[in-house]
Parts: C-alpha cells; structure tokens; sequence
C-alpha cells in the first residue's frame, strides 16, 4: 500500500465512513478511492487525492506530502506549476480551473482547444473593456489652443 492509501484508509475508518461514502462526498468513482487505498492506482492526480483528503479532513498540504507530490518547506504546488500568477485570486482561479479539469475525463482534444479559445476571447474581451473604460486625453497640438 501506499503512504497516502493506508492514512485515507485509516482516516476513513476513524470517520465509520465507507469507501462509497468517500466517494459520493468527493465526487469520484469508489473503485478510485479503493484503488487508491490499496496502493493499484498509480499516479493519481493531485486534484482526485486533495477531494478525498477534504472529505476526510485533511490539510491539502498533508495530503500532497504524502503523496510526494510536495516536498516540507517547499512552495505550494499552483506556485511551482504558475510561476508567474502574482495575486491569490489569480492562483484561487487557477486551481479551480485545473480541478475541475483534473476531475473530467470526457473531454476530447478539441475541447481543450475549444477552451483555449474561449480564455484568450475573455482576456482580449476584459483588455477592450479596460481599454474603452480609460479617460481619453485630447491632445492640444494642432488645434490652435
């Protein structure tokens, strides 16, 4: 078994929770969360174990070290995967964003590049808005003023 498998396993069983509870609460198969427990699932994502750890209340950073997907003292993973998100809300969206990716299995190749598309329309929409929005300075030169 794994690190992370037997502290769910046995944070489950502390909460009397079964496997299909955990994974109705964090939205995922209980095949995965058995999977996991057991050690059989290799790799699973950091989104998949963080919603598992939350269902069993624990610390995303705890669940991330015991899946050696962070190192103690080391920077928070959206840190290290976006280096250049300078704000919290900036990290707080793209989290969400590679969550909810994390957990979606269905989408196609060209729904991801549907999606690129649709981000970079937003951002050039919000740019224009921001854009329209300035005050406009009338330049004195050549009016005789």
């Amino acid at each position: 078994m794994s690190k992370i498998g037997d502290k769910f396993k046995e944070c489950r069983a502390e909460k009397g929770l079964s496997v299909r509870e955990v994974a109705e609460k964090a939205g995922i198969s209980d095949t995965e969360v058995f999977r996991i427990e057991t050690g059989r699932r290799v790799n699973p994502s950091a989104s998949i174990l963080v919603s598992i750890g939350k269902v069993l209340g624990m610390a995303n950073d705890d669940v991330l070290l015991l899946a050696g997907l962070k190192e103690k003292d080391d920077l928070p993973m959206i840190e290290k995967v976006f280096p250049d998100l300078n704000t919290e809300k900036q990290q707080q969206t793209a989290q969400r964003i590679m969550y909810r990716l994390g957990r979606n299995n269905s989408l196609q190749d060209n729904d991801y590049d549907d999606l690129v598309d649709h981000v970079e329309m937003f951002l050039d929409f919000v740019e224009k808005k921001r854009n329209s929005q300035k005050p406009k300075v009338q330049s004195d030169i050549g009016t005789g003023v």
